[in-house]
């Protein structure tokens, strides 16, 4: 791949246009002959952003995340059913999603890249961000409607989500000063129109606000999803009652360039079988559904249930071009291609009770880990409803979780 075609880290607006791409095959053949890159074209010019208070969004939910990951990481299990299709298939596609981004000097040593497949040495935690890069903000500056830490432990057979809910009210090191979490890789993307900058500072505000040592990222734009769903031909739900949505976002397919339109959505009870778009908005809408948030969780779980049906590897195989293109642009990591192997074959070995989600939000007794309020944030001039979280409870379960015995883990206010 020539120096054109690497990406810029700071993601400069004089940018050359796009040029018209030569076909699969000799893309294929440079990519092996000059070693395997980033995409210039998976990083969109950016010009620096004033903040403004974020409009309130319907996060599609860290259900979509995880199968977006899960996608990703069965694209590398494909390995095992052919070396040579791995090598001229798999392997040079699948290169454009891993972007490493260099630690700060204030982030502690994580895990060091592996040297092959094997993945069960030792304890990873991977943190997953996805983002609504659906058009109301100029990529890399984008919020992280969901962000995620994944615990995966192979020794106790173990894998822990934890969620961190977006309006969680922290200390943003670097920037300084309180923030919702969700702006943490925005503001840090704005400063240099950086997606790398994004990456660190999201990544660091993790470290030193939960304690937690991030060993590898992902980055998601959940806008992929529909793709996905469309891809492997749409999935089968059996909704318990209907779902009716007067003021859902219009802000997908046809109607993309007007992000903040809205639309009337109807899904029938009974068995339905969903396209991407449908399956987004069973999942996405959070008005009229007759058990309330309860409910927008359970559909989720569904179509999770429904998506993994179809990712099994001979499927992801069949389809993995057109996968391939629909991740385009929408995933990055730094999980090495042969790490991504490696956790593909764990994961098939891992039961459903060997999986763990919990959600640093409002609970019950000892499980409340946050209290909902409102405050005035100076940065946007207004008042925001937040999450406060609780490190009375949130410290122990994550010195449990990620093994840190008795260390002050939780200092959300950096203090």
């Amino acid at each position: 791949m020539t120096s054109q075609e690497q990406p810029d880290s700071k993601f400069e607006t004089d940018q050359p246009s796009a040029q018209v791409q030569p076909p699969l095959e000799e893309q294929v053949t440079q990519q092996l002959e000059a070693g395997s890159g980033t995409p210039a074209s998976a990083f969109e010019q950016a010009p620096t952003l004033r903040l403004k208070a974020p409009r309130k969004r319907r996060s599609l939910g860290r259900v979509l995340l995880v199968a977006l990951l899960l996608v990703v990481l069965l694209l590398g299990g494909g390995v095992a059913y052919g070396y040579y299709y791995f090598q001229t298939t798999i392997q040079e596609p699948v290169s454009h999603f891993v972007h490493p981004v260099s630690r700060s000097s204030e982030e502690p040593t994580n895990v060091q890249p592996t040297s092959g497949a094997d993945i069960t040495g030792h304890s990873w935690n991977i943190l997953l961000l996805g983002s609504d890069n659906d058009g109301k903000y100029t990529f890399p500056a984008v919020l992280t409607q969901v962000m995620m830490v994944v615990h995966i432990d192979p020794q106790q057979n173990q894998v822990f989500l934890v969620s961190i809910p977006r309006d969680s009210w922290v200390y943003i090191p670097g920037v300084g000063g309180m923030h919702k979490i969700d702006q943490a890789f925005f503001l840090g993307a704005t400063q240099h129109n950086s997606f790398d900058d994004g990456v660190r500072l999201a990544r660091l505000t993790i470290e030193k606000d939960y304690g937690i040592t991030i060993d590898r990222y992902a980055w998601v734009g959940l806008d992929g999803f529909a793709k996905v769903i469309d891809t492997l031909g749409g999935v089968d739900i059996d909704l318990t009652h209907p779902i009716v949505d007067d003021t859902y976002p219009d802000d997908v397919g046809a109607n993309a360039s007007n992000p903040y339109g809205y639309r009337r959505i109807y899904l029938p009870a009974g068995p339905q079988h969903l396209t991407g778009e449908q399956a987004l908005a069973y999942v996405r809408s959070r008005h009229a559904d007759l058990v309330g948030d309860i409910g927008r969780t359970q559909r989720q779980q569904q179509v999770l249930e429904a998506l993994k049906k179809k990712l099994d590897v001979a499927n992801v195989i069949e389809h993995l071009p057109s996968l391939i293109a629909d991740l385009q642009g929408k995933v990055y990591t730094d999980i090495s291609e042969q790490e991504m192997l490696g956790f593909a074959n764990y994961g098939r070995t891992l039961s459903s009770s060997a999986i763990h989600q919990v959600t640093l939000g409002p609970g019950p007794g000892n499980q409340n880990y946050g209290t909902l309020s409102t405050v005035y944030d100076p940065t946007v001039g207004s008042d925001q409803s937040v999450i406060l979280p609780d490190c009375t409870n949130i410290q122990p379960l994550i010195n449990r979780i990620f093994g840190l015995g008795n260390v002050q883990s939780c200092n959300v206010t950096g203090s």
